[in-house]
């Protein structure tokens, strides 16, 4: 693939795909917004033991649903077209001597790390308030993906 076609790719997958990607996305925030910011310090003041819990569950699935609904809609396609023109970006940039297939890898392994991040850091209120240990149960498996991924990725650079 050249670098014509990437950016043609991430022009028709955005002309395609963004509208609905984004709509899902910024409604998914938005419910997120109020669930934080809104409704579990309301739910707090009511009661401390119930009531956040059941906040947090209505919170959780309500942002669950959009955000599956944004990867449906074609967010990885998205990422992927993003990451292969950001792949060529960045060779111009720096002039750099790998293939432009191993900095396609690594630049998808990295926008891929950098989206479940966010994510889970998006999810992480709502797990602390239905249970800290949960927080933590999810943030060990997201933790070995991410080194998993990124280690893919160095062996990308480093293997001919």
């Amino acid at each position: 693939m050249s670098e014509n076609q990437a950016r043609e790719n991430l022009i028709s997958v955005s002309k395609e795909h963004l509208p609905a990607t984004l709509m899902n996305i910024f409604v998914a925030l938005l419910i997120w917004l109020f669930g934080e910011l809104v409704f579990l310090p309301a739910a707090y003041q009511i009661s401390s033991r119930g009531t956040p819990l059941v906040v947090s569950m209505i919170i959780l699935i309500g942002f669950t649903i959009f955000v599956i609904r944004a990867f449906n809609s074609g967010l990885l396609l998205l990422l992927d077209s993003l990451s292969n023109v950001l792949s060529y970006e960045y060779k111009n940039w720096r002039k750099s001597r790998l293939t432009i297939d191993k900095l396609q890898k690594v630049t998808k392994n990295t926008v891929y790390v950098i989206a479940v991040l966010t994510f889970y850091l998006l999810y992480s209120p709502f797990l602390v308030v239905i249970h800290p240990a949960l927080n933590g149960l999810v943030l060990i498996p997201v933790i070995l993906w991410i080194f998993w991924t990124l280690f893919k990725a160095v062996n990308v650079l480093l293997l001919d």
